[in-house]
């Protein structure tokens, strides 16, 4: 059997026809989810990009270890083990963090890599800065010397970075015995940007600034029409990345591909646009529009049902496409496959699951509830980071190891010594971005059979009882360190 995984940056389910959106077109993700598998309770991992690329490569959960950063050297990469046992790699990506500090090591053992240049921030193009009128969005002079470069819709990222895919399925799809190819497509991630034809679509009326396409992080003051001119250039890139993801499937219909072809549709996270007040990604309570993502997985003759309600989360991507090519980890790993699920031997392999990003709250699920635990005290602390490599997000402007670094071997699973670097409260929320005014408002819990907006707070209730006790579970199953138990005031039944 052969595995494309194709991930796309920050795609919210709640605008895909497939999980219930009438208005926005999406027709060739919908010609997918017909031969796919439809998992209505798949979650993140770990938050934001890198940190759930590294469940993915991995299998194994980072944000209770450290924030945003590159492959550590006791990593087992999901391209190597695939190599090992003989499978032809690929990556086509225009995701430009692999190739910045903190990204470090993830492309690197795939055989083959194709790098769409363009992206957000990504340093391509050069030049004199163009007029720029982004009205209350965020400019970034990188992505507005890149744009110059976009005159045709196949000028954009999706269309070239589905182009390569394609092109490079026509190389290789029968010139190896199995083959795994990666698509890390950034799209529809930020700026929602993309052919004025297609935008119109969705906002025709829009008079104000044509280049209003980047909304802000966190709470921001945007009137009605703003807030929905944003969600219509969000969905025309998403239209935008399903049409060239179609060129991709036409390619696997006219080689017949689905004969021996999985295909996996996920993302990293979704995104807020306006869901409880929140834009982007900030450093708040991680809710169902972040959290709770689209999963479609196709396998050859596996389908005992077109949707599932089983628990997924990203550390089982790991574990099921090593699954497909009958492949066991070498390494104790989080995830388990999820194989079972799609060829209807069970109808669960999980009960349940841990999300978050480092230094914030901690989320557990059941798939039905999700509890999210705040640090106890107001400084967030004691808070710590591990790692072999210091390195991190260029933004995060990591503090340098010194007296407060520790030397030692202070994760069980890894036979290797590592840092051990102590955060103080200032360093916590500038590499995190925690908004400590809502973790000082404690923790939350929402039963989203019964209140599926999240707006019923279920915390002090005796459910958080029973939900805190599951979240100290995993945790120690995940061998946490010990001060995210003391962070969040849980007792640890092992010292």
């Amino acid at each position: 059997m052969n595995v494309i995984c194709i991930l796309m940056d920050s795609l919210n389910r709640h605008f895909l026809p497939t999980y219930g959106n009438t208005w926005v077109q999406a027709p060739n993700l919908e010609r997918l989810a017909r031969r796919a598998v439809i998992f209505d309770r798949a979650f993140i991992g770990s938050m934001p990009c890198m940190p759930a690329r590294r469940d993915l490569w991995t299998g194994n959960q980072e944000f209770l270890w450290r924030p945003w950063g590159s492959l550590e050297p006791w990593d087992r990469p999901l391209p190597r083990t695939l190599k090992e046992a003989g499978v032809f790699t690929g990556l086509v990506t225009d995701h430009y963090h692999f190739w910045e500090s903190g990204g470090e090591n993830y492309h690197t053992t795939f055989n083959t890599i194709e790098f769409i240049r363009g992206h957000e921030n990504d340093p391509w193009a050069g030049g004199p800065l163009p007029p720029m009128d982004a009205g209350k969005g965020v400019t970034l002079a990188n992505y507005w010397r890149n744009q110059t470069r976009f005159t045709r819709e196949e000028d954009w990222m999706s269309p070239r970075t589905f182009r390569a895919a394609t092109d490079w399925l026509a190389d290789n799809a029968r010139a190896h015995e199995r083959f795994f190819l990666m698509i890390d497509e950034f799209d529809p991630h930020e700026p929602f940007d993309g052919p004025e034809a297609l935008w119109r679509q969705y906002d025709p009326d829009w008079r104000g600034p044509t280049q209003f396409h980047w909304p802000k992080y966190g709470r921001n003051d945007y009137t009605e029409a703003e807030a929905r001119h944003l969600r219509a250039r969000y969905a025309a890139k998403v239209t935008l990345a399903d049409r060239s993801l179609g060129r991709l499937l036409d390619r696997m219909d006219a080689d017949n591909l689905w004969e021996n072809t999985a295909v996996i549709l996920m993302t990293d996270h979704g995104h807020f646009l306006g869901d409880h007040g929140w834009w982007g990604k900030p450093g708040c309570p991680q809710y169902r529009t972040i959290a709770n993502v689209p999963l479609m997985i196709s396998v050859p003759g596996c389908r005992a049902t077109p949707r599932t309600a089983a628990l997924a989360t990203h550390v089982d991507i790991h574990a099921t496409i090593l699954d497909c090519f009958g492949v066991r980890p070498a390494d104790p790993i989080d995830g388990v496959s999820l194989l079972p699920v799609l060829k209807g031997e069970r109808e669960t392999v999980r009960a349940d699951a841990l999300f978050g990003l480092w230094g914030h709250w901690v989320h557990w699920t059941d798939g039905r509830r999700v509890y999210m635990r705040a640090p106890v005290r107001p400084d967030n602390q004691p808070l710590c980071f591990y790692t072999n490599r210091w390195s991190t997000a260029p933004w995060w402007r990591l503090p340098p190891p010194g007296d407060r670094t520790t030397f030692g071997r202070f994760m069980p699973r890894v036979a290797m010594p590592l840092c051990r670097h102590p955060v103080r409260e200032e360093e916590s929320q500038r590499l995190g971005n925690i908004v400590m005014d809502e973790a000082r408002k404690g923790s939350l819990l929402f039963d989203w059979a019964e209140d599926p907006e999240e707006q019923n707070n279920l915390s002090g209730t005796p459910q958080e009882t029973e939900c805190l006790a599951a979240l100290a579970r995993l945790m120690e199953t995940q061998t946490a360190p010990p001060e995210q138990f003391e962070r969040l005031g849980i007792a640890r039944r092992t010292p």
